[in-house]
């Protein structure tokens, strides 16, 4: 990788011994100063804000009771470079005897709610692919604990630990930060609405190869033409932090099926084409697709016959359901109002209903009965360390999405 850099910041994390009831358990202290750091590809400063040591009860304590009353451990990430930087923080055990996985922790980031509860064996990335941007500061605040799990084994055991901070030169594209930079600059026909960022316009430049037969070789005959839709604020199965994820339609309409059948006569969860679209046609996509789609949820609500996008939107949002691959959303037409380059006269199904019928992509919104054949679009979501290696995002020079560096998500599908 280019120009990275790896350092280990001072922070030290230590389980003594406490003696309580007669059991020797642990006390985690953690030992703080203030040092700055010097980058290759940038300048950061990691500041220390406790000028002393923190100490935690090391008896086993349950989490609920750790997160209340533990003291917060608070340092920041400061770019002070002339660049855009990508950094990553990770907490890095070394004690001589292992006991992550009895220690956890919690987290958070600018003053946010803390996230959810981690093992530090099952989790040590505190944060992953973060864009700091020239000259601003991320500030954390961290409690760790000895989990209620902890057995007799710990007793008058060193747990010791350090913060790693790696930082890497801006010289890929993530996509989701691509879209996100076009809309803070007004640029190709990208716009910000509620934390999330959609193309708009009757034909932007939101061209990507996608389902590719071979990893090396783009273009028509070879791969098929997908649009990317925008980025959105959104989580997988079995993961409750949320990512900035890529959703993408396929470009070419698909033909001839039914929302419903005589069996499956639900929303989108329970119906017909959700079984076709995450059976057969998930099958059918080369490993490069699946590698790069992730199980996401999708907004499933039913609507009224409401056009106002942002009535529509919360409507959508009243009933989610995790899929490989799901459909258009009627808010994702509606925002883009009427010259839009998801326009159609063809029928094109949506993911939400109106009470037992469907709502179509027919120059506006209509409903019709959900049993009849229509046209679909597929849709999917990328997985949030997906990079643009190449492309414009031109018809005639598509994105080409890949993984060039991938994050340990652990399990992502």
């Amino acid at each position: 990788m280019k120009n990275r850099t790896v350092v280990l910041a001072s922070m030290l994390l230590v389980v003594g011994a406490l003696m309580l009831l007669g059991s020797s358990y642990s006390l985690i202290t953690g030992v703080v100063s203030d040092t700055s750091f010097g980058f290759e590809v940038s300048n950061f400063d990691v500041e220390f804000l406790d000028n002393n040591k923190i100490s935690l009860s090391g008896i086993p304590i349950s989490d609920d009771e750790a997160i209340n009353k533990s003291k917060e451990f608070t340092f920041t990430v400061a770019n002070n470079s002339m660049k855009d930087v990508n950094y990553r923080l990770d907490i890095i055990e070394n004690s001589e005897t292992e006991m992550a996985d009895v220690i956890k922790y919690v987290y958070s980031l600018n003053n946010d709610t803390y996230s959810s509860t981690y093992v530090l064996k099952d989790n040590s990335t505190i944060k992953q692919n973060k864009v700091l941007k020239k000259g601003e500061k991320d500030t954390y605040k961290l409690k760790m604990w000895l989990s209620i799990d902890a057995d007799e084994s710990v007793m008058n055991k060193i747990f010791s630990a350090s913060i790693s901070l790696q930082a890497t030169q801006n010289d890929f594209k993530y996509a989701t930060s691509v879209i996100e930079y076009l809309a803070n600059n007004n640029m190709d026909n990208v716009k910000s609405n509620m934390n999330n960022y959609r193309y708009t316009g009757s034909n932007p430049n939101n061209y990507v190869w996608f389902n590719c037969k071979d990893n090396y070789f783009k273009g028509k005959d070879n791969c098929e033409i997908w649009r990317i839709i925008g980025s959105f604020d959104n989580t997988w199965e079995n993961n409750s932090e949320s990512y900035k994820m890529l959703k993408i339609v396929r470009n070419d309409v698909m033909e001839e099926i039914n929302f419903n059948n005589e069996e499956m006569e639900g929303d989108f969860d329970s119906s017909y084409i959700n079984t076709f679209l995450n059976g057969s046609y998930y099958v059918l996509l080369n490993d490069s697709a699946q590698n790069l789609i992730m199980k996401a949820n999708w907004n499933i609500g039913k609507i009224s016959s409401d056009n106002n996008f942002s009535n529509v939107y919360y409507m959508e949002e009243n009933k989610k359901y995790y899929a490989n691959v799901g459909l258009l959303n009627v808010s994702d037409y509606l925002y883009l109002g009427s010259d839009n380059y998801l326009n159609s006269d063809k029928n094109i199904l949506t993911l939400n209903k109106k009470d037992n019928d469907v709502n179509v992509i027919n120059n506006g919104i209509n409903t019709l009965p959900s049993e009849d054949l229509y046209n679909y679009l597929p849709c999917v979501y990328i997985r949030p360390d997906v990079s643009i290696v190449s492309g414009d995002g031109s018809i005639n020079s598509p994105y080409e999405l890949g993984i060039k560096y991938p994050m340990n998500y652990g399990n992502i599908k």
